[in-house]
């Protein structure tokens, strides 16, 4: 099975096929926007960058692809790679800052302060490396959707 995945989401999505028809869902088409808060935006990014290096890779094996975009989608991918990859080092410091700043909350007063101050610098790297990956893998997304047109 090449793709356990995928195949786990399609037989996860035909079973609540019926029921997602008895009521009528808002359709989001973009995660990223979806999030709430900027490990969510992180998150979807991340997850929108795997499907969309995937669906590259699909498009530059394709011989019928034309040899401009295989080269387009290539030099896409090489900029949002290490983009993709600062944001998710930003992610696990993030995450490390905000397990510490929990687990300070029966501390004394100064442990949570540097628990505190350290979730505050995780979360705004977090929220530059969020940034400026949105770009580069957002003209990765958009080669690769012209591709499939």
């Amino acid at each position: 099975m090449p793709h356990p995945i995928r195949v786990f989401a399609l037989a996860l999505a035909l079973a609540a096929t019926p029921a997602c028809a008895a009521f009528e869902a808002p359709r989001l088409e973009n995660p990223v926007a979806a999030a709430r808060s900027v490990d969510q935006r992180a998150y979807a990014l991340l997850h929108a960058y795997g499907a969309i290096v995937e669906e590259a890779r699909d498009v530059v094996a394709d011989p019928e692809s034309p040899l401009a975009l295989k080269r387009a989608l290539g030099q896409a991918e090489r900029a949002a790679t290490p983009a993709a990859e600062t944001l998710q080092i930003a992610v696990v410091a993030y995450v490390r800052a905000r397990s510490d700043f929990d687990a300070a909350a029966h501390a004394d007063q100064s442990a949570i302060a540097r628990a505190g101050a350290a979730l505050t610098a995780a979360t705004r790297h977090l929220g530059e490396a969020l940034t400026a990956a949105e770009r580069p893998v957002g003209e990765l997304e958009a080669l690769v959707q012209a591709a499939r047109r």
